[in-house]
């Protein structure tokens, strides 16, 4: 909950106040749990069972199906109010006997802030793997208070064949509090993803943070060429639309999403991508 003393009602302060109320406590999920990642977000975050470049978010376990190293630089604006945005960095590490990732991100100004800095750790085993991820992060509100927390995460992805996928995340296995007794939500998602033919992968992924009711998700990407894909999604639960474009040259690779939101318009999301080796 956000809380503001009447002595710092400033107009602009009043506004960002307002729009930050809008977008997170009027969403199942609280602004702790954004998720990075346009290729993600072009698809709804819809990503559980499908290794992707945002994997460090979605799902941890995920960054041990990845082939390569790289490193990432997201910029996601929703509210539109200017310095209310997110940036972060992140990243994974392929290694013989584990696979390493991190991120760090940050959102909002001087009046009100979250940031966040995780480590992944991922094995694959066969067909199985698995990744936990620990994150520290805290919440500043300006000259009246700074808490901070540690939050865990653990993920599974299972791929019976090359068509098949499913995934499961669960978030908060470490009851971390920022405020009192009062614990942040746990959330648990799990889905599936089909990929029908080499071009086309569709995903889906139900959302469950406890003492709420679901939230289901849905998206697919088409694969026009190995070097450009087209992504869209839907969240019916929110009434948003989702689309995305990934271009992936060589080493380096540009990735954008857009989607609708019921009460602030439209929010961009970019992803900037440096492949280190394969």
């Amino acid at each position: 909950m956000i809380f503001i003393s009447l002595k710092y009602h400033t107009p602009q302060l009043l506004i960002k106040t307002l729009y930050i109320y809008i977008l997170f406590f009027s969403t199942p999920v609280l602004a702790q749990y954004s998720f990075l990642g346009a290729d993600a977000y072009g698809r709804a975050n819809s990503l559980v069972a499908v290794p992707n470049y945002s994997s460090v978010y979605h799902n941890p376990s995920g960054i041990a199906r990845l082939t390569h190293s790289f490193l990432a630089f997201n910029y996601f604006k929703t509210l539109p109010v200017e310095g209310l945005h997110t940036v972060g960095l992140h990243g994974v590490f392929k290694n013989d006997i584990v696979d390493l990732g991190f991120s760090a991100d940050s959102f909002g100004d001087k009046y009100y802030r979250e940031s966040r800095a995780g480590l992944v750790l991922a094995k694959k085993m066969d067909k199985v793997s698995i990744g936990l991820k620990g994150s520290y992060m805290g919440i500043s509100i300006h000259d009246l208070s700074s808490r901070n927390t540690f939050l865990g995460e653990v993920g599974m992805m299972v791929t019976p064949s090359k068509f098949f996928s499913l995934g499961l995340h669960l978030v908060n296995f470490t009851a971390a509090r920022l405020y009192g007794d009062v614990s942040l939500p746990v959330l648990l998602s799990f889905g599936g993803a089909i990929n029908p033919s080499p071009k086309v992968s569709i995903s889906s992924q139900i959302d469950y943070p406890f003492n709420t009711k679901p939230v289901v998700r849905f998206g697919m990407n088409y694969q026009i060429r190995p070097e450009l894909g087209l992504a869209t999604g839907v969240n019916p639960e929110m009434k948003t639309v989702n689309f995305g474009a990934n271009v992936v040259i060589k080493k380096y690779g540009i990735l954008y999403a857009v989607g609708t939101h019921p009460h602030v318009g439209l929010a961009h999301q970019f992803t900037l991508i440096y492949k280190l080796h394969e």
